[in-house]
């Protein structure tokens, strides 16, 4: 199993073009490349390309991108390749901004809105990155929570 993990956040004035590519080679190969996005101003493309080579490969692609500024660019460019029969390949794509009624929500249990946007944008933050050590998951949530602070 290949897993590519990415969480972007671009600030005005930045400009980030990343991406991953898998090819399945392999019977039975599985890989999964998940992507979370976030413009503050700054423009973004995040690319994902999947092939397939042979029969009984899976593979899921997800992009996902969060607009927290009038200004910037989300861009995001999923890419299947399968390239024979019995292949199963997948992709999600979605770029948007928090919704009113989402904060609106929280600020009815008490939150003001600040604290909602960030609970929200933290939630949208968090991706699952099976196998790594603790010492590196702590790392990981420490420069969440301080591009969080950054954020809003």
């Amino acid at each position: 199993m290949t897993r590519l993990n990415s969480i972007l956040v671009a600030t005005k004035g930045s400009e980030l073009d990343i991406g991953g590519r898998v090819v399945l080679e392999a019977r039975g190969a599985k890989a999964e490349i998940l992507s979370r996005t976030i413009s503050k101003g700054g423009s973004i493309i995040a690319r994902g390309i999947l092939i397939g080579e042979k029969p009984g490969v899976k593979a899921h692609l997800e992009c996902s991108g969060l607009m927290l500024s009038d200004e910037g660019s989300i861009r995001a460019i999923p890419e299947l390749d399968g390239r024979v029969a019995g292949v199963e390949l997948s992709h999600e794509a979605a770029v948007g901004k928090i919704s009113q009624e989402e904060i609106e929500y929280l600020m009815a249990r008490g939150l003001s809105e600040r604290e909602a946007t960030a609970l929200i944008v933290r939630g949208f933050l968090r991706v699952e990155m099976v196998g790594l050590p603790e010492s590196l998951k702590r790392e990981i949530d420490r420069l969440v929570e301080e591009s969080e602070k950054s954020l809003l």
